[in-house]
């Protein structure tokens, strides 16, 4: 038979939880469907992708394809012929790079009586460190052109930027300038997701707030 106390633990747990629900502390924020920022995009039935000029182009073509065809499944039918389709993406990459600067900083560090344990007395000692902090920057300008019509019913420059520091005191390794700007072009394409097609906002949970729930 099972114990008694090992079955009301995770009950007690589980009250726990359910009381700081029931306060509103845990409460999670409504999962919103929100319309296309651009409805004249989002209503096209079959697109095609053309090429996309500049640095990186080819690759963000392949990418923005991959987004369309997962997350737009039932808004876009993509095809390969632009004669084939009501609307075709295209544009120009004005910028792929990954800048970098150099700089030191102060550290503190001693010998330790084991892991992550307390610092021998007269062990601490402070030192510089080199780190490189590396900032990728994606820009393109995306159209959107109505094939029967001729007509451009969407275009914009979109942004992306993500930044990374690494110095040499860390034991892991620094991120490679191909996933940097991958996070970059990642952010171009959610932006531009969001513009073309419906998405969804909310349903997170808080994090808890502990004067809310302690009455401080």
């Amino acid at each position: 038979m099972y114990k008694k106390s090992s079955f009301l633990k995770p009950l007690s747990v589980i009250a726990s939880v359910m009381t700081l629900v029931g306060c509103g502390t845990l409460t999670p924020t409504p999962r919103v469907l929100n319309p296309a920022k651009v409805p004249e995009v989002a209503k096209l039935e079959s697109v095609a992708i053309s090429s996309f000029e500049g640095k990186d182009g080819a690759l963000f073509k392949s990418e923005l394809q991959s987004m369309l065809l997962t997350a737009n499944e039932k808004l876009f039918k993509v095809v390969n012929s632009p004669e084939k389709a009501e609307g075709v993406f295209s544009g120009q990459v004005t910028e792929s790079s990954v800048g970098s600067r150099t700089y030191s900083k102060e550290v503190e560090d001693c010998e330790r009586k084991g892991a992550f344990k307390a610092c021998k007395e007269g062990t601490k000692r402070k030192y510089n460190v080199q780190c490189v902090e590396r900032t990728a920057n994606f820009q393109v300008v995306v159209s959107v052109t109505k094939v029967k019509t001729g007509e451009v019913i969407y275009t914009k420059r979109h942004s992306g930027e993500h930044t990374d520091t690494y110095c040499k005191n860390q034991s892991s390794t620094p991120a490679s300038e191909s996933s940097l700007l991958q996070k970059a072009r990642a952010e171009v394409l959610q932006e531009l997701r969001n513009d073309v097609a419906p998405y969804y906002t909310g349903g997170k949970i808080p994090l808890l707030n502990p004067s809310q729930w302690l009455g401080n």
